[in-house]
């Protein structure tokens, strides 16, 4: 595991890069097709876009070492950043919502053309994705990011908005350019958009809220003061807050009392550098209870 926490920036800026190419394709594409669906998967990938600026920023801004204005660091920024993204999408959403109900109104001025082209950059962009999500989650284990794990889910969950769109081409070909599959695949995908933002919403709250560590982070702990026995007796009043990718946590030990101060500090040492291998970006704080 890197010790460096620079792949997190390395890995969102090729996602953006990634990203303003998609776009770009559909665009085109909508512009030639005049897709509903179609629409809507540019218009995803455009919020995607943005939403990785965003994780760019967060990562770059969590990267900062602590300072005297922040001592716990800048962690909390991708929180941050995924806040304003839910919001930013669930506007996405409900704009999609009313082009959508506005072209099922006046379908009879909507007309689909080269059916086939979209689909063939549905699957083109399915590939790419496949791709991005794949790049996604490899820095977010390397680097426990997880503005990283939560941008890699979000495109995870536009593979099967591709496939979607692919479906309404297909549809409205095989029914003579009949407009209505196209439209219920884009009010699918405007439900689909809105359901990510209150994902990334309610991610973005537990991050905020200082979430502590989850059962195979605190099993970790566990198992690792565990390896101490019989020197440490056990451990009491673990605390833990999560700020980005950091995670910090303080706990006490249960030493004998016959031990030394010297002894006693020593071995609490021993037990924080070993909590802190364990724990991926942790700083562990540790306080000796004599029993």
């Amino acid at each position: 595991m890197p010790d460096s926490p620079l792949p997190r920036s390395r890995t969102a800026l090729t996602t953006v890069k990634v990203v303003l190419g998609l776009v770009a394709l559909k665009w085109l594409t909508w512009l030639y097709t005049g897709s509903s669906g179609m629409l809507g998967s540019a218009l995803d990938s455009l919020f995607d876009m943005l939403a990785s600026l965003l994780v760019l920023w967060a990562v770059t801004t969590a990267e900062r070492p602590a300072d005297a204005d922040h001592p716990w660091g800048h962690g909390k920024a991708e929180g941050l950043a995924s806040l304003f993204q839910a919001i930013v999408v669930l506007l996405a959403g409900l704009g999609f919502v009313a082009h959508t109900v506005d072209r099922f109104l006046h379908q009879e001025e909507a007309r689909l053309e080269g059916e086939w082209l979209g689909v063939g950059v549905m699957i083109l962009s399915s590939a790419v994705t496949v791709w991005l999500v794949w790049n996604l989650r490899r820095g977010a284990r390397a680097t426990g990011s997880p503005a990283l794990e939560a941008d890699a889910q979000h495109y995870a969950s536009d593979l099967l908005l591709n496939a979607s769109v692919a479906i309404g081409l297909v549809s409205a070909w095989l029914l003579d350019g009949q407009m209505w599959p196209d439209l219920a695949v884009g009010l699918g995908i405007a439900v689909l958009i809105l359901n990510t933002a209150r994902r990334i919403f309610l991610h973005s709250l537990e991050t905020l809220m200082d979430r502590g560590l989850r059962p195979g982070e605190a099993a970790a702990i566990l198992r690792t003061v565990a390896g101490f026995a019989p020197r440490v007796a056990g451990f009491h009043n673990l605390r833990s807050r999560r700020s980005g990718a950091d995670i910090f946590v303080e706990l006490h030990l249960d030493l004998d009392r016959g031990m030394s101060f010297v002894e006693a500090h020593d071995l609490g040492e021993q037990v924080r550098v070993s909590v802190e291998r364990a724990l991926l970006n942790s700083t562990v704080t540790v306080h000796a209870d004599p029993i």
